[in-house]
């Protein structure tokens, strides 16, 4: 049975607010915090730095992690490298292949931001970005097929859209892509923790530990089947197995990619957090998810005035009032109600401008919310449009 009633106590500050924007951040559960105060309050100390206890437990939380994540992931915890976001973790893609001026990047018209500007960063150096074209924000992956070329280096491509939350056919990309030996980068910042993902399936995978692994921010991890592949882009302290004035050799990977004093709190909190995503279990997450997701789309296509955008079904439900700011809908949601959404272009410019000239409103569910909140929600935008509307009559008149 999933309990949202009881899970709801893990996460306090949702008494004091209606909280529908988990596609941007998660809320942190409380036994993650604890074990962040745990760390400052009992241990507190460098990793892998010392021969003191101090520094020998932390040591040990970090890395337990590691093996925490590897289980869930059901990877190798040598794979795992760990790093402050997806966007980070892309970037270490982008940095780390050698690229050769003529190569390209195959990419689709459905993409974040963070897997979107580094291949086009890579321009200056010759490198040549495709972007496939999305259908009703679905990708064909026959038109990945096709862009394919003896020059591809790489396809990247999200596993669930942050604008649509429409789910990509991915593994069938990614056969196509290395029938033709391309790698395959997975953004899976909207689906990891959400829905089930075969991580292996892929070359290099970017996951945030702040979104559906309910993790603190400035957590994450790049997840790799051959780091080989990869040249750290920064060095320092903790990578190195050996340095002289003439030179230095590297610790073998993950560690050669993770330079300095790293998110050691962070880390050890996303390790709770991950074991109440395990105890939750994401099948039994995304059937809670799609279930609400439904009741809210269709609250919301009944209402005049209202466009959704977003398929029935989708945890990541975009929509606009007509003739009302994306912004103005936002603040009136909150004023009215606490109700926090998204609003704007989710930096995803390229697809939510498509849909509207100023972005939508985003309301995305998480693990933690309520049929009750959702009913709430699709009252309040009811209300909000019938205003606006009646607003409009006299403005006329």
């Amino acid at each position: 049975m999933y309990d949202v009633k009881r899970l709801r106590g893990e996460f306090p500050v949702l008494s004091t607010c209606i909280y529908l924007d988990s596609a941007s951040t998660s809320q942190t559960p409380r036994r993650a915090v604890e074990a962040m105060c745990a760390y400052f309050y009992e241990y507190a100390a460098n990793h892998g730095r010392g021969s003191h206890h101090l520094a020998r437990r932390t040591t040990t939380e970090f890395e337990r992690t590691r093996e925490v994540l590897a289980r869930f992931l059901g990877v190798g915890p040598e794979t795992l490298v760990f790093v402050r976001n997806t966007t980070e973790a892309i970037n270490l893609v982008a940095a780390g292949l050698a690229w050769e001026r003529g190569d390209e990047v195959v990419t689709t018209a459905l993409e974040h931001h963070a897997n979107l500007l580094p291949w086009m960063n890579l321009e200056k150096r010759g490198v040549r970005t495709v972007v496939v074209p999305h259908h009703g924000g679905r990708i064909d992956p026959a038109d990945v097929g096709s862009a394919l070329t003896e020059r591809t280096r790489l396809v990247a491509v999200t596993h669930m859209t942050n604008v649509l939350g429409t789910v990509q056919p991915v593994e069938e990309v990614a056969d196509l892509a290395h029938e033709r030996d391309v790698p395959v980068l997975l953004d899976a910042a909207q689906s990891v923790g959400h829905i089930p993902v075969d991580v292996g399936k892929f070359d290099f995978v970017a996951i945030p530990g702040h979104k559906g692994l309910l993790g603190p921010q400035g957590t994450g991890v790049l997840y790799a089947a051959d780091l080989s592949l990869l040249s750290p882009c920064c060095f320092g302290g903790g990578i190195v197995e050996e340095v002289t004035l003439g030179g230095f050799s590297l610790l073998p990977p993950p560690a050669r990619f993770e330079a300095g004093t790293p998110n050691i709190p962070g880390v050890i909190g996303l390790g709770a957090a991950i074991g109440l995503v395990e105890e939750l279990g994401v099948e039994n997450i995304h059937r809670h998810e799609a279930t609400l997701a439904g009741l809210a789309h269709d609250g919301l296509f009944a209402l005049p005035g209202v466009e959704v955008y977003s398929p029935r079904g989708s945890p990541v439900i975009s929509f606009s009032v007509r003739g009302m700011s994306p912004h103005a809908c936002a603040a009136e949601l909150d004023r009215r109600r606490g109700i926090c959404v998204r609003s704007g272009f989710h930096c995803a410019q390229p697809l939510a401008a498509s849909l509207h000239p100023e972005g939508t409103v985003r309301a995305s569910l998480g693990c933690y919310t309520t049929e009750e909140e959702v009913r709430t929600f699709v009252g309040t935008v009811e209300e909000i449009a019938n205003d606006h509307e009646q607003l409009g009559s006299i403005l006329d008149l």
